[in-house]
């Protein structure tokens, strides 16, 4: 081979080297396939804990109860657009509301939100 082959290849290589590492720091939750793991009155908050990680918000409840919340932001291609993508792309909710009673799950709930209505009510509708 000769040696401007060998610099290119070596320089594509060290590219996609440095692409896949900016990609393994992202964690990836799967919030709708993961919160159907979860089983009311079988699973526990070990359990959740275990399958969607900490909540990102936990609310105590008047009964006693404790609910936990989680949701990420998912944005289409055209929302990650630096500079038109806040105008033209879209962005939407998915959130899980897990409320226990005692350490058992009582219930769970997946919905997706659209920014209007998470900005209205937040994760907890």
């Amino acid at each position: 081979m000769s040696k401007k082959l060998l610099t290119m290849a070596a320089a594509l290589l060290v590219t996609l080297c440095l692409a896949m590492v900016g990609c393994a720091d992202k964690s990836v939750r799967h919030l709708a396939s993961d919160a159907v793991l979860i089983t009311p009155e079988k699973t526990t908050k070990e359990g959740v804990l275990a399958y969607l990680g900490p909540p990102d918000q936990q609310i105590e409840m008047a009964d006693g109860g404790e609910s936990w919340l989680y949701y990420q932001v998912k944005k289409d291609t055209l929302r990650k657009t630096p500079y038109i993508g806040e105008k033209f792309g879209e962005q939407h909710y998915d959130t899980v509301k897990v409320v226990f009673e005692g350490d058992l799950v009582r219930t769970c709930f997946y919905r997706q939100m659209t920014e209007e209505e998470f900005e209205e009510g937040g994760p907890v509708n």
